[in-house]
């Protein structure tokens, strides 16, 4: 039936080929071998960067023939609520940056992993599978912990605002 449709000759088809070739006589063609690929180095579709560690508080002891006046730091005056805002208790303040902290942080492993298992299936090589393998279990621990501290940084917030509902003296906005 092809034949019915294009009837083309050998002689015709050789001809087109050797035009088709000297259309590309003088142009460079790539060859790419396996030792080329070999050569190549794979890199993952998406670094993220880890948070720099939580800086270690360190008590900090006076030492005994100190003036007074050194030795305890003035109070800052609480700046004044601007005209129209709410005073918001600071503990409220450190407990809601506690928890919107806690939460960037468990969206930061959640994204790592993702880029992590996605490099993990785009390699070849067991011996580079074998890092990517050891870096999502590290991660998967990290992952976990923040998962917890958010959960308790949460309940922590609840639990305060829970508080100041009762407190009839205190007024508070969500």
């Amino acid at each position: 039936m092809s034949s019915l449709v294009f009837p083309q000759t050998l002689a015709e088809i050789a001809q087109k080929e050797r035009a088709r070739r000297a259309a590309l006589k003088g142009k460079k063609a790539a060859v790419i071998t396996n030792a080329d690929l070999a050569r190549l180095k794979k890199k993952p579709a998406l670094e993220v960067p880890l948070p720099p560690p939580a800086p270690v508080e360190e008590e900090v002891v006076a030492p005994e023939a100190a003036p007074p006046a050194a030795a305890e730091p003035q109070e800052q005056p609480a700046a004044a609520p601007r005209a129209g805002e709410i005073p918001v208790p600071p503990d409220l303040k450190t407990r809601q940056e506690r928890w919107d902290k806690a939460k960037e942080y468990v969206e930061l492993l959640t994204l790592k992993m993702s880029a992590l298992w996605q490099q993990l299936y785009s390699l070849e090589d067991m011996t580079a599978k074998d890092a990517v393998q050891q870096s999502i279990a590290e991660t998967f621990i990290k992952l976990q912990k923040a998962q917890e501290e958010e959960t308790q940084a949460r309940q922590d917030l609840e639990k305060f605002l829970g508080q100041q509902k009762k407190d009839p003296a205190s007024i508070w906005v969500r």
